[in-house]
């Protein structure tokens, strides 16, 4: 299934490479602004469910309350207050289910430019893969693996972009061999991906109002969240990196301007009310 996506979004992605002159990093670039784009509107109800269950948190409680013990009649009134109020509980998990298959297939694209960019044929990568390792017998999987570093030895795409080379990887910055090393500068994008995944985590929980419950939980995703995304920057291709950071970035004013849209459709309403 993520190999479909990827072969999809590979499609896309290789549209983008050909109209803006077959550079591989302003095509992620611009692949990255165009999904949260087509994301924003999934999110803004994401946004907007969130808020309409923090309505209701005082409806939920009293119901635990009055049905206390009857884990079935408590699921009940709920069901019947969401019906009511016309919100969908499942609402808020929507774009983490959109989003999550995008960033695995995100992984294998980065791995595996010639294949799904530049769509390369199988056998034509293995040959480029016996000729970079130096041996005849090459697996799929060890010519996947250095499809990324033969599309840039080989100069088979465009990698650079201001001067920022979308196929070296940053750990590969702290390599002994010169052969492989790559800039030290690359940990920058590690660095700025933990501070700004950090950043959005408490940009959220902020225009969010939890219960104790919630918040308990929202630290651990906040402290862990932040490094996990550090890590897969700091061993996959910067490609990637700059696309989590790009939607970092994205999210913070993609979460702001929907926390202004959705306060000023309150004080709309709250106005229209007080002229009734």
């Amino acid at each position: 299934m993520i190999d479909f996506i990827a072969s999809l979004l590979g499609e896309v992605i290789r549209f983008i490479y050909n109209l803006v002159g077959e550079n591989y990093g302003l095509s992620i670039i611009l692949f990255t602004i165009l999904t949260k784009l087509i994301l924003f509107p999934i999110n803004y109800k994401q946004s907007k469910a969130m808020k309409d269950m923090q309505k209701l948190a005082p409806l939920q409680e009293e119901i635990k309350q009055k049905y206390k013990g009857n884990k079935e009649k408590q699921a009940e009134e709920l069901a019947k207050a969401y019906e009511q109020y016309k919100i969908n509980p499942m609402a808020g998990c929507l774009p983490l289910l959109i989003q999550i298959p995008i960033i695995l297939a995100m992984f294998y694209i980065v791995k595996q430019p010639l294949t799904y960019i530049l769509q390369v044929p199988e056998e034509q990568v293995i040959e480029y893969a016996q000729e970079y390792l130096a041996k005849e017998d090459v697996s799929e999987r060890e010519a996947r693996n250095v499809e990324i570093n033969i599309a840039s030895e080989k100069e088979l795409m465009d990698m650079k972009f201001w001067n920022i080379n979308f196929g070296d990887i940053p750990s590969e910055s702290i390599k002994t061999d010169k052969e492989y090393k790559t800039s030290k500068w690359t940990l920058v994008i590690p660095i700025l991906s933990i501070l700004l995944s950090w950043l959005q985590s408490k940009i959220s929980a902020k225009n969010s109002k939890m219960t104790e419950e919630q918040i308990q939980q929202q630290k651990s995703m906040n402290l862990m969240m932040p490094f996990l995304s550090g890590y897969i920057a700091y061993v996959m291709p910067i490609a990637l990196g700059v696309y989590w950071l790009l939607g970092s970035v994205l999210g913070i004013v993609s979460q702001l301007v929907i926390e202004k849209l959705l306060n000023k459709n309150i004080d709309e309403k709250a106005l229209l009310k007080e002229k009734n």
